[in-house]
């Protein structure tokens, strides 16, 4: 039996997944800082006008990397789905040629019959 190696949409979206982990986190982080500069607004530390806008910033860059994000994912479930696809196609292939490469199919059994059948004619 040959060993299962993954496939290569698979190894794809493996990676894509580790990498797209990466960015949830630094925008996490970064939204958690932005979030601080904002809090410290409502608790009534002196704030400029400056600090707000660098926190508004920051939440668009975040926004825009958690729409990256949406992006990579779906580009994983494409991938994950051709995988599995493959993997179907590859399972409908070895039920096909089953028969065929053991001489357990019913052709093989029908073709084994006949030419016992000619044999036994033969030896009379």
């Amino acid at each position: 039996m040959m060993p299962i190696r993954p496939s290569k949409p698979v190894t794809l979206a493996h990676d894509k997944t580790v990498a797209v982990q990466e960015d949830v986190r630094q925008a996490q982080a970064d939204l958690h800082d932005a979030n601080e500069v904002l809090a410290d607004t409502v608790v009534g530390a002196i704030v400029t006008k400056e600090s707000v806008k660098a926190a508004l910033v920051q939440n668009l860059q975040v926004e825009g990397q958690l729409q990256d994000v949406v992006k990579e994912l779906e580009v994983v479930t494409d991938l994950l789905k051709k995988a599995e696809d493959e993997k179907a196609e590859r399972a409908q292939e070895d039920v096909t040629m089953a028969g065929r490469r053991s001489g357990e199919g019913v052709d093989s059994v029908i073709e084994h019959m006949s030419a016992s059948a000619r044999r036994k004619s033969l030896d009379r």
